[in-house]
């Protein structure tokens, strides 16, 4: 007796279960029959593509439910989207995403404005506040956000949160700007480099109006910024300072005095100074003297592997120049110039003495003195010598010498006897430098 009523209870069970899925099943209906029967309802039409409708089964709404009521119903069965396009015909869509957000800057946390916000083909900004909204078909849209100085974010559109308008921050990126150089910044040979410096190069330059060689300070001072009050190369004024307070180098040697005739022409061979590097914004630290600027020359850090040399001849000097490799590993740089006011007082010469004999008493003695045998002489002397014992190794030696002398002879009537007298005036200049570097792994 105890078996058939428990075969009895479990049979019960049973079909009481299939009957509960028999009334969920018949609960739901076709979404495109509800359509039908809502169209001979309410007289109203409604537009969709099959494709987004026949497979999906929602509940009914209760039929004393007003159209609007059941719209909403079926909104919210479907999750999809009923929009009116006139009083009798509903448009049915796939509902779309509205994303919406405020952008921050992530160290300052400073709203960030006009931000561009990308959905493919569509996009829009930032408000003052930071903040945006935007709309997106499909959950896999890739929404992009770029901003100027930030890193670019890529996020799709279901890692959004569609619940409220939250905080996305932006991630500050700094980008390093590659070196630019301006090639032939006046002529050819003048290069303006990314630091802001210009740098002459002699062995590309090409002369410039008014010179009749490559004096190295002369032709600093066609650069702009750069001039000299007395058109000598001793008074130079970078960026209207004053000319003690520019630091001039050779080879990182500090120099004193740069020029033959007291100023008029350069001291520095440009057969042996190969490039000048000029700093109008004031040196680094580790310099001294450049408040206004630097004038730095270089000469060439390389081994020559051939002799190279020359001689010439101009109405102020004659000028020797020679460059010799002494071997694969070590070459020897000499340079010479001499004025030839000893052999010949070419008019060139004797209008640059004039020059310097201006308001001097070179020029004009006093009323009972006489001047006479005036002679002016200068001459320089370069030499280098580089030294590779190694690919990382280097040497260097570096003399420069330079000469400048005045004599003239004073005659007077004195006590009716006359007398005579030299007066002289030198200038002299000498400098040398040993460099050696080890193990920089520089190479020529």
């Amino acid at each position: 007796m105890n078996k058939r009523l428990l075969i009895l209870f479990c049979l019960v069970l049973v079909f009481n279960n299939y009957t509960i899925i028999a009334q969920e099943r018949e609960a739901t209906t076709s979404l495109p029959r509800i359509l039908v029967e809502l169209q001979e309802r309410f007289g109203v039409q409604f537009n969709y593509a099959s494709t987004l409708v026949d497979e999906l089964q929602v509940t009914p709404p209760d039929t004393t439910l007003s159209l609007e009521q059941t719209i909403d119903h079926l909104k919210t069965q479907s999750n999809l989207d009923f929009v009116y396009v006139s009083d009798s015909i509903i448009s049915i869509k796939k509902k779309r995403l509205m994303l919406c957000g405020y952008l921050l800057d992530v160290q300052s946390n400073e709203a960030l404005p006009y931000v561009t916000v990308k959905n493919g083909t569509r996009g829009t900004i930032t408000n003052p506040e930071g903040y945006f909204e935007i709309e997106a078909a499909h959950a896999t849209d890739v929404i992009q956000i770029r901003h100027i100085g930030h890193k670019t974010i890529q996020r799709e559109a279901q890692f959004f949160n569609t619940a409220k308008c939250a905080r996305i921050y932006l991630i500050p990126e700094h980008e390093q700007l590659e070196e630019v150089i301006l090639y032939q910044y006046l002529i050819r040979g003048v290069d303006k480099l990314g630091n802001g410096s210009l740098q002459i190069d002699f062995n590309k330059f090409s002369i410039l109006p008014g010179l009749i060689e490559e004096d190295v300070l002369q032709s600093v001072q066609a650069l702009p910024g750069i001039q000299s009050i007395d058109e000598t190369v001793s008074n130079i004024n970078i960026r209207g300072g004053s000319n003690d307070q520019n630091l001039i180098t050779w080879d990182g040697i500090k120099m004193y005095q740069s020029g033959h005739f007291f100023g008029l022409i350069s001291m520095y061979n440009p057969h042996m100074t190969q490039k000048v590097e000029l700093h109008k914004n004031g040196s680094g630290a580790s310099e001294t003297d450049g408040v206004s600027g630097t004038i730095a020359m270089k000469t060439k850090d390389y081994i020559n592997p051939e002799i190279n040399g020359s001689i010439g001849v101009n109405l102020i000097d004659v000028n020797g120049f020679i460059d010799a490799p002494l071997g694969q590993k070590a070459s020897i740089q000499i340079s010479a110039r001499k004025a030839i006011s000893n052999f010949i007082e070419t008019p060139t010469y004797t209008k640059y003495f004039d020059r310097i004999a201006q308001d001097t008493e070179i020029e004009k003695n006093t009323a009972t003195e006489k001047n006479s045998d005036i002679g002016f002489d200068f001459h320089d002397a370069s030499f280098r010598l580089l030294f590779h014992p190694s690919d990382k190794d280097r040497l260097r030696v570096n003399f420069i010498y330079t000469a400048n002398e005045v004599s003239f002879n004073e005659n007077a009537l004195v006590s009716g006897e006359v007398k005579e007298r030299q007066s002289t005036l030198s200038q002299l200049s000498i400098a040398q430098e040993v460099f050696n570097t080890k193990g920089i792994g520089r190479k020529p």
